[in-house]
């Protein structure tokens, strides 16, 4: 039997269902470019994988990764070992969990802050997180495999080693800080650049100037070095020194705020933005420019328009011009209009809410280990998109943005009805009633604030079925 092609016309899961039925033996070879995986099979089913890092168990969701390239089968080859014995047809099925959980850490940016008692594995693994490469291209050409690199990196988000780049607000302005210096390094006269940030940074009160010594040195950052100098400092002192660093990056490139044009130019986009100045944005793609990026990180689901564009680190000028540019390229979408999206932002808010005050009774891990277990017994089709809350401060709206399309809103609403349930019933547990009311006021307060008619019906109808004042 000959078979080979391009999995870009036939895909890899139409290959195995051939191999599977056909009840072949032999060995699948998958090749793109350096990278190469042999699978073989005897009488259709899988007995061995050996991918270029890893092999058998762990070469397993890699082999379900698999999107592009090309295959050869060669019948009738026999495996060198035979630790597996799969149905080919499962493999999908078997590794979907971690397949979204790789789709939903996708564009993440994850910094390496805490070094402290790791093995060899898990240090290296951390030091893959540069600042810049997005958590899926990490897992993808990990040398540990997808598996177990994915499994290493949840064990040190669960143990905060690797933060979020918006977790920590200290961290998010040195770390968007960190990215405009590095961009601006690549467009203009380095060693003129640098002459005079020298200058600028020696005038810095002695409190900062290490930390922006290490953020600026080159082009590389070690956060677990960096992030112990300004974890302890008030977000409300460092984040007029940050913006001073911003003010000087935009003056060196010619960026500032210095005659009367500029000063019609903030004029005429501050009335252009000001209908929109009081409705909440999420991000719902991100941009290939890293200053609209710093824009759409600083997207919470909570703040206003008037909020974001007051804690934007830029000049008054260039956050203006660059806000009106992420909502004319449509890279953030208003809250109130998509009810779907609405749901899983009011929802994410009230289940933050609860953790909170159950992290102030001690019981967090339990209320975590109630909702895994609540997520893994559930059949709902879209119970997916909430079984990375355990994990999270701030939902990922971009992925939520492209899975929701998928998703029925009936299906939702039912599976809503149900989660909120969970965390009331929970709730009742360990908090007193006002606890559990003032919860559920906030997120009434808020949807009445800044949602349609159509939503807070919605909402209203959602709660009113599970919870009674």
């Amino acid at each position: 039997m000959s078979l080979n092609g391009d999995l870009k016309s036939v895909s890899l899961w139409e290959v195995l269902e051939i191999l599977s039925f056909s009840r072949k033996t032999g060995r699948l070879q998958l090749t793109h470019g350096s990278k190469k995986t042999d699978v073989y099979f005897e009488e259709g089913r899988i007995k061995h994988i050996k991918a270029d890092n890893c092999e058998d168990n762990d070469a397993i969701l890699g082999l379900a990764l698999w999107k592009e390239g090309n295959f050869t089968f060669f019948p009738d080859e026999k495996a060198p070992k035979t630790n597996l014995n799969l149905d080919p047809l499962h493999i999908l099925v078997d590794v979907s969990k971690d397949i979204d959980l790789i789709e939903y850490l996708g564009d993440l940016i994850f910094l390496f802050i805490n070094i402290a008692n790791l093995t060899d594995e898990e240090k290296n693994v951390g030091l893959l997180f540069d600042g810049l490469k997005p958590t899926k291209e990490i897992i993808l050409n990990s040398s540990y495999g997808e598996a177990k690199t994915l499994r290493i990196i949840e064990k040190l988000r669960k143990n905060r080693n690797l933060l979020r780049i918006d977790e920590n607000l200290n961290l998010f302005w040195a770390y968007t800080f960190w990215r405009y210096f590095i961009f601006t390094l690549e467009k203009e006269n380095e060693r003129d650049f640098r002459k005079k940030w020298t200058d600028t940074l020696n005038k810095m009160p002695s409190t900062y100037k290490l930390a922006f010594e290490l953020l600026t040195r080159d082009k590389k950052v070690e956060w677990f070095n960096m992030f112990p100098l300004i974890r302890e400092i008030p977000s409300s002192e460092f984040f007029p020194v940050v913006r001073d660093a911003f003010y000087f990056i935009e003056s060196y490139r010619k960026l500032e705020i210095n005659n009367v044009i500029d000063t019609g130019k903030i004029l005429f986009l501050s009335q252009e933005l000001e209908p929109y100045m009081d409705k909440v944005y999420v991000p719902i793609k991100h941009s290939e420019i890293i200053e609209e990026n710093i824009v759409l990180w600083s997207f919470d689901g909570k703040r206003v328009l008037r909020e974001i564009i007051d804690i934007l680190p830029f000049g008054e000028l260039r956050k203006l011009q660059l806000v009106k540019a992420v909502m004319d390229k449509k890279l953030i979408l208003t809250l109130g209009d998509n009810l779907k999206l609405d749901f899983l932002n009011y929802f994410f808010n009230f289940w933050q809410d609860i953790l909170v005050r159950i992290e102030k009774k001690g019981k967090a891990e339990e209320f975590k280990k109630e909702w895994d277990k609540f997520i893994y017994e559930s059949l709902s089709d879209v119970k997916h998109l909430f079984s990375h809350l355990t994990f999270e401060t701030k939902p990922n709206f971009p992925y939520f943005y492209k899975n929701i399309a998928k998703s029925q809103e009936d299906e939702l609403r039912a599976f809503l009805r149900e989660a909120i349930k969970v965390v009331y019933d929970y709730g009742e547990k360990v908090l007193s009633k006002e606890e559990i009311d003032e919860a559920i006021n906030n997120v009434l307060q808020n949807v009445e604030k800044f949602s349609s008619q159509q939503v807070k019906e919605a909402i209203s109808n959602l709660l009113n079925d599970v919870y009674i004042k």
